[in-house]
């Protein structure tokens, strides 16, 4: 798939949880071309690593991880870019100081802060979210991350342009009066498609529905095993989407997003 995308002139990334990263998948991984490789990884030690993610596999993921860039190296590949990302969390905050080391140790340059995404089901719980509700205590260790991963070397991002730091804050949030989803541009940049074919108008699109129906009739705006996706893309279903969510009556998936954990 990697191969087929890369020959038709296509930018490739994937997130993994790196379990499954053995010599011979690295070796294939490069061979295809791949431009990134976004590893998760919500803890910097196996307990809490465990905890976040339901299974022990720290040590074994590190072990993989650490083949692979040795891998690299002596290839010479300077793809595909491997990069962590940290979905950031109350449970979770205190070790990504000692997740900045692990990647500075391994050799990963970037480290990406995501938001929880939250729908009230184990830790995907409000109560763990910082967005908004991060202590002073919480963003100053941000800041001091942001200025360890300055002064190493590593690029330290977050969604959209704005700093990890500011992305937990997002004073800008309430630019636009009582309507925080409107900054997003997903609904005409880019689509999410499920491996049933099912296009999405993004990645947040699958949580939070509270039932089958719900997600088909709201969620879904087409499928590519029915219907090409340029029909889809610029097809009535999708542009009745953008027109709600330019209103103020936008998909409950986007209003959601905007108040919950933001774009």
């Amino acid at each position: 798939m990697i191969s087929y995308l890369k020959a038709r002139g296509t930018y490739v990334l994937f997130n993994s949880n790196g379990i499954a990263l053995t010599a011979k998948r690295g070796q294939a991984l490069i061979d295809a071309g791949l431009d990134e490789y976004r590893l998760s990884m919500d803890g910097a030690t196996r307990e809490t690593y465990a905890h976040v993610r339901g299974v022990d596999a720290f040590d074994k993921i590190w072990r993989n991880i650490r083949a692979f860039v040795a891998m690299q190296k002596e290839r010479n590949a300077s793809k595909p870019a491997v990069s962590l990302w940290f979905t950031a969390m109350r449970e979770n905050l205190h070790e990504l100081e000692g997740l900045v080391d692990l990647a500075y140790e391994n050799g990963i340059s970037e480290i990406h802060l995501q938001r929880l995404v939250y729908f009230e089901q184990g830790l995907a719980h409000s109560k763990q979210s910082l967005f908004r509700r991060s202590t002073r205590e919480e963003l100053e260790l941000v800041r001091h991350c942001e200025q360890r991963c300055q002064e190493r070397g590593i690029t330290f991002t977050a969604a959209g342009s704005a700093t990890p730091l500011e992305s937990l804050i997002r004073a800008d949030f309430f630019r636009d009066g009582d309507r925080p989803w409107s900054g997003c541009r997903r609904p005409y940049t880019l689509t999410y498609i499920t491996s049933s074919g099912n296009v999405l108008s993004c990645c947040f699109a699958p949580f939070g529905h509270k039932s089958a129906k719900e997600y088909q009739q709201d969620r879904v705006i087409g499928n590519i095993f029915q219907e090409p996706i340029e029909a889809i893309w610029r097809g009535e279903r999708y542009e009745a989407f953008r027109r709600a969510f330019e209103s103020d009556h936008p998909a409950k998936h986007c209003s959601q997003c905007g108040l919950n954990w933001s774009y």
